[in-house]
């Protein structure tokens, strides 16, 4: 059966130059965002990207929008020849003025860095904190907090920051990843849950749950591997 986004017949699907489209995820639902996809990649685009910010970035703070992570790898499952992409651009435009104020104001910076723990702004310089945070000391603080951070007790019961049935259903999607599924959705889905953390542990400051946010996409996504492992268990013993 052919996906929404193969091209008609006499309709050429790459071009000297890449086309794409880029979808707003605010203020949609599902099939929509699906059928709109479909008619772009239908007509020709070569990338289809959606934006990923967590909350609304337009009117009301609380309106409805779909998650940029797990919106993608629905997508995926509807589409096979576009290239699909998060379209983080406006991060980086958003961030930018942030960065120059740094920049010019360098006590700001200091108190930056010192207010997240990453160096002793006082002391070092950028280059001699870098130095001090990729030390052997350094790093073996940031991997205790990266361990932290899968800690059962703070995902699932100090921090719920997953749902408790997680509990089962992640341990079993891992070994299902790892010893059956060679699927791209299944590997990035496995590398975004262990690398969520990455950011967080660079402060060096005990586990936060509004830093590991983002890593539920990725949760969920590697559950649903585990409920197949375990349903094919139950197939399987009977």
């Amino acid at each position: 059966m052919p996906t929404p986004d193969q091209a008609p017949a006499g309709v050429t699907p790459r071009h000297p130059v890449r086309i794409g489209a880029a979808f707003w995820v605010q203020r949609t639902d599902w099939p929509s965002l699906r059928d709109a996809v479909g008619a772009a990649g239908a007509a020709g685009a070569d990338d289809l990207w959606i934006d990923d910010h967590l909350l609304s970035d337009e009117a009301a703070r609380d309106d409805p929008k779909l998650e940029g992570w797990s919106t993608l790898a629905a997508l995926a499952a509807v589409t096979t020849r576009a290239r699909l992409g998060l379209l983080v651009a406006a991060f980086c435009l958003t961030v930018a003025p942030f960065a120059v104020s740094l920049l010019l104001h360098p006590e700001r910076f200091r108190n930056t860095v010192n207010a997240y723990h990453l160096y002793d702004a006082n002391r070092f310089n950028v280059r001699q904190g870098v130095h001090e945070m990729a030390s052997w000391v350094g790093l073996t603080a940031r991997s205790e907090v990266y361990y932290d951070y899968f800690n059962p007790a703070f995902l699932f019961l100090t921090g719920r920051v997953l749902l408790l049935p997680l509990a089962v259903l992640l341990p079993a999607g891992l070994f299902q990843i790892v010893s059956d599924e060679t699927t791209p959705l299944a590997r990035l889905s496995m590398a975004g849950f262990l690398a969520a953390p990455f950011a967080a542990s660079l402060t060096a400051e005990a586990p936060t749950p509004g830093r590991i946010l983002f890593i539920t996409p990725f949760a969920a996504i590697v559950s649903a591997y585990g409920l197949k492992r375990l349903l094919s268990w139950r197939w399987t013993g009977r």
